[in-house]
């Protein structure tokens, strides 16, 4: 039978690589940046086309679409191979799991979504989309937030709901696809750029 000693020093273990797990850089910021990166930078093309501030073309919508998921999934690839080495910890692990089940959960929907405006030609489906990844994004940062202690996050958590809030407004109207790439700069590219830039004090520290 172990010792009273013996289980406090494996509690005390324990806690310090809790602790430890807690203090460490977050590595999910570049991922933030490429997946708000490009599906953003997709979206404003789109919506420009939509207000016509690009001349109208269907085809260079659906290129803009795919455009931006080959760019994400090339950027996840090459990213993934970057970080395959690192050593990891709970947090990071966690983390990594939460988002890369809302992904996955975003791209069972955009094909279910898919499937439903191809059997009933409602192509005003898609709309939902944005409000899905969003509501996502609200989600998987909420986890974030409370998994690593990082208190900032819970403003994001915030102002992802308020921009989806904007988004659903938006939708039946040309400004659909603006609004929701400032959406997806304000809870994907500027945290994950804050991410980066907390990481690289660290480094320097």
């Amino acid at each position: 039978m172990a010792s009273n000693e013996t289980i406090k020093d494996d509690l005390s273990f324990l806690r310090n690589l809790a602790q430890a797990g807690q203090d460490a850089p977050l590595a999910m910021g570049p991922y933030l940046i490429a997946g708000g990166g490009w599906f953003g930078l997709a979206s404003l093309v789109i919506g420009l086309i939509e207000l016509g501030m690009i001349p109208a073309n269907a085809s260079l919508m659906a290129m803009s679409g795919l455009g931006g998921l080959l760019g994400f999934a090339v950027t996840l690839f090459l990213l993934l191979r970057r970080d395959r080495r690192q050593v990891q910890n709970l947090v990071n692990d966690t983390l990594g799991a939460t988002w890369s089940a809302m992904g996955w959960g975003i791209f069972i929907f955009f094909v279910a979504v898919y499937l439903a405006a191809v059997r009933t030609g409602e192509e005003t489906l898609f709309n939902s989309i944005s409000l899905v990844v969003l509501t996502l994004y609200a989600v998987a940062w909420k986890i974030s937030a409370s998994v690593s202690r990082q208190t900032w996050m819970n403003i994001i958590v915030a102002l992802t709901a308020l921009s989806l809030l904007i988004v659903s407004l938006s939708v039946g109207s040309s400004y659909l696809w603006l609004a929701y790439a400032a959406a997806l700069f304000l809870s994907g590219v500027a945290p994950g750029l804050y991410l980066v830039h907390l990481n690289k004090q660290r480094n320097r520290a």
